[in-house]
């Protein structure tokens, strides 16, 4: 019976932070990690039998993923309210820790988030905290989805193919925008493409990498807009080798002039799970940047449309 008491306890703990946005289809809910963070996520329920759980993970920056003000309710993750409403998945996204701009007009991650962010963001506590999300919502469901699937841009992206390296039950991946290994790497290709002398640029940029590493835990000292602690967590991150460790399908989707993330970088993705011969589909868009626009494409509409297109992707595969 004590047993039984105590499960009921934390079930119900659980459910008791559940606060209704108004406007959205989502519920807010509070908990807590292992490593003490607050964290915030939101989820709404598909009424569909079966729907599948969708987990979109923002790209970087401290930028909340559901900010209320006067004119009403807005995300910063691109059709987060717009798929939430179709009703098709159970949509779960999850706030970073202590995130929250502290200077709208600060110009950068290093002059626009707490001192409380830098202090405590990692891929280490961020996948934490996405997973304590994914394994409370299961809890919560009534219907208990039989896909999950990943949906991460940009930084999210990597951070997706953590979490599906250390969660097995994540069935499907859409990874766009994202680093394809370390982003060490993505330094020295952007070297290659954009510096007259590639050598110094190179040197210069490893450099970097040597003072990085010399205070890996430094969250005071920056380089290339974010703390040395954020960088020596993420410079470890693999989103390929990461990938091959997970059970999931992957869709991988970018912009061939892609100037936030080099294009060969995302193709070190397609490479060792083609080589190694996993399910994956690959999307190019010739001359689009990262975002997906191209001289022919400027708005939203092909970041639309590609998102349109990789969510197809899933359907068709679990129907087959």
């Amino acid at each position: 019976m004590r047993t039984i008491i105590l499960l009921l306890t934390s079930f119900f703990s659980l459910s008791a932070f559940a606060e209704k946005i108004d406007g959205t289809p989502f519920e807010q809910y509070i908990t807590q990690s292992k490593n003490d963070n607050h964290i915030t996520y939101y989820l709404s329920e598909s009424k569909a039998d079966d729907a599948p759980l969708l987990l979109m993970i923002q790209g970087s920056g401290c930028n909340r993923v559901i900010t209320k003000n006067r004119d009403g309710v807005y995300s910063s993750i691109f059709n987060l309210l717009k798929i939430a409403n179709s009703g098709k998945f159970t949509v779960l996204a999850v706030e970073k820790p202590n995130s929250g701009l502290v200077n709208a007009k600060g110009g950068n991650v290093a002059h626009s988030c707490s001192k409380e962010f830098h202090d405590s963001f990692t891929v280490e506590s961020w996948v934490e905290a996405l997973n304590l999300a994914i394994k409370e919502t299961l809890l919560k469901l009534k219907r208990k989805p039989k896909q999950i699937l990943l949906f991460g841009f940009s930084e999210g992206a990597g951070i997706a193919s953590q979490v599906a390296a250390t969660n097995h039950l994540v069935t499907h991946v859409i990874t766009s925008g994202g680093s394809g290994t370390s982003q060490m790497f993505d330094f020295v290709a952007f070297a290659y493409k954009n510096c007259f002398e590639r050598s110094k640029c190179i040197d210069d940029a490893y450099l970097t990498l040597e003072n990085i590493l010399k205070e890996p835990d430094s969250s005071t000292k920056f380089a290339w807009g974010h703390p040395y602690k954020r960088w020596s967590s993420f410079f470890r991150l693999d989103p390929a080798e990461n990938l091959l460790k997970s059970n999931a399908k992957v869709y991988l989707v970018f912009g061939t002039s892609d100037t936030a993330t080099p294009a060969i970088s995302q193709e070190i993705i397609a490479a060792k799970l083609k080589s190694a011969g996993r399910d994956i589909t690959i999307r190019r868009l010739p001359n689009a940047s990262h975002s997906f626009q191209s001289s022919r494409h400027q708005g939203f509409d092909q970041l639309d449309n590609e998102h349109r297109l990789s969510f197809k992707w899933f359907w068709d595969d679990i129907a087959l």
